[in-house]
């Protein structure tokens, strides 16, 4: 008898345990957007990469700071006589 209960004790815990805690909502995901990118050396080949809008803000604002920096750097160049 006293096993019995036991057995019914620990079956009902875990539903109880289940449905007693509160559900956590999980946080929103963001759209994923994707880009294709012609392979280089290949006529026909593409690649697909997709990341988040947040994520391709990052990337895009990062290329443009070290494209601006290129830029930067090659006009400096240019005009300092010295820096050849």
């Amino acid at each position: 008898m006293m096993m019995l209960a036991a057995v019914a004790v620990s079956v009902t815990l875990p539903a109880v345990a289940q449905t007693g805690a509160p559900s956590v909502a999980e946080p929103k995901k963001e759209k994923k957007s994707c880009r294709r990118y012609t392979v280089t050396g290949s006529i026909v080949g593409t690649r697909a990469v997709c990341h988040t809008v947040s994520e391709w803000a990052a990337i895009d604002g990062a290329n443009s700071r070290n494209a601006q920096d290129t830029l930067d750097d090659s006009r400096l160049r240019n005009s300092n006589p010295l820096a050849k």
